[in-house]
């Protein structure tokens, strides 16, 4: 199967899965699925996170300075953005270094 094809497939699932949330707004989930839900957002910037701490092995020590400032922001503060700011801030800071 070509790679068009399979791309294709996925493109329709996809628009099927996100149509189905406004056919059925209604629709109740079950409690154990809602609960998992919650942790979607965390799973997916986790994820983000260690590819890109393993994407490019010669700017570790930058990236990981800046992950230990930003967890320790975000542990501290709770705010979304001040966390990525200021780990931004460190990585960019780091990397003129």
């Amino acid at each position: 199967m070509s790679t068009v094809w399979i791309t294709l497939i996925v493109a329709v699932a996809l628009y099927a899965l996100r149509l189905s949330g406004f056919v059925l707004p209604e629709a109740a989930l079950p409690r154990g699925t809602e609960s998992a839900l919650r942790f979607v957002p965390v799973a997916t910037l986790t994820a983000l996170i260690v590819s890109g701490l393993a994407a490019r092995p010669e700017e570790s020590t930058p990236r990981l300075l800046a992950l230990g400032v930003a967890a320790a922001i975000a542990w501290r503060s709770g705010v979304a953005w001040l966390c990525l700011g200021c780990g931004m801030g460190v990585y960019w800071l780091a990397r003129l270094l």
